[in-house]
Formats: C-alpha cells, structure tokens, sequence
C-alpha cells in the first residue's frame, strides 16, 4: 500500500507541456503552448490538474491556491523539482520565488528533489505518462478553456480509477478511508 499514512504528508508538483499536435484551431496558429500544471498526494494519489498558457512562477502560485481549495486535507510538505517556476535557488542564494514566498507565507515545507532526478517525483512523473496515454493522445484543444474543460473531466476519471499500488481502491476511496479513520481518533 502507499508508505504515507497521512493525507498531506507529501505532494508532489510538477508541470508537463501539452503536445503540440494536441492544439488546433487559434492555438495552433498562433504558436501557442500550453502547460499543464499537477499535484499528486503521495498517500492517497489524488489528484488536482490545471492547464496555463504560460510556463511561470505566478502560475505556480496561482496553481497553489487553486490547489488548496481542491485538497479536502492540510498539505505539509510540497515537493518539486528545481524549475525556475518553483524556485530561484540556482539563480540566486538570497531571491525567493513567489512559490517559495506563498509557500513560507502558508507554513508549508518546501522540498526540493536533487537537480536531474525527476525519478524523485515518481508519482507525478508516472501521472504524467498516464495523462499522455489516457489523455493526450486522445484530445484536441483549440484555447486554454477547452483543455482545462476537458482535463477537468479527466481528472475526474483519474481520481476514480482504481489502482493495484493502492489495493484495487480509487485515490477517492482511500481518501475516504483516511479522513474517516481520522475522524474516529
């Protein structure tokens, strides 16, 4: 089963382009990208997905907001890697990113994975490949409304499918579990 006991203990964060064959219509020419920004809970696999137009540490902190609205569970520990959308450590020793300042404003610890490790953020990783298989292969978005339309449904899906690695439950239903064994303590 997961080895985090507790909802929150750990999220992973990462941001996943969206294939360019995926665009149609204005966005294609346009020259537009779309990004994908995602949190997974280690314990329980939930997910919270959100698409941009732009790769940015404002987007990062948007997606935070966003993220604890959606998250029925206090978050402890974020963990990304050393993207300039998460961090500013290897441009500057004393300048914090706006993730880093909302992060500390928040009282969340920040962990950051060794630098070309993304094996360290396996889970998210893994959700991405799934996306790309389940997801992106099979959609088409003309504007950042319809992807996140789209990957709002997706998410759905994803949050609701059972899993080996969590005893054939969903993310849902072993959050459920969770929160009620908490309840009763």
């Amino acid at each position: 089963m997961s080895e985090l006991l507790i909802p929150g203990e750990k999220v992973q964060i990462d941001v996943k382009e969206v294939p360019y064959n995926c665009l149609r219509g204005k966005a294609l020419r346009d020259g537009k990208h779309f990004y994908q920004w995602t949190a997974i809970d280690e314990c329980t696999r939930m997910r919270f997905v959100y698409g941009f137009e732009e790769h940015t540490p404002e987007n990062s902190t948007k997606f935070l907001k966003m993220l604890l609205k959606e998250f029925p569970f206090k978050i402890q520990t974020i963990q990304t890697d050393n993207g300039i959308e998460f961090t500013y450590k290897y441009q500057s020793s004393e300048v914090k990113s706006p993730f880093e300042i909302e992060l500390n404003k928040l009282g969340i610890n920040h962990k950051l994975i060794p630098p070309r490790t993304p094996w360290h953020n396996g889970k998210v990783e893994r959700s991405h490949r799934n996306d790309q298989r389940y997801f992106y292969e099979w959609e088409t978005f003309r504007n950042i409304e319809e992807l996140n339309t789209k990957l709002k449904g997706h998410l759905e899906w994803s949050n609701n499918k059972t899993m080996r690695t969590l005893d054939y439950k969903s993310p849902m239903q072993l959050l459920s579990e969770k929160l009620e064994l908490k309840s009763i303590h």
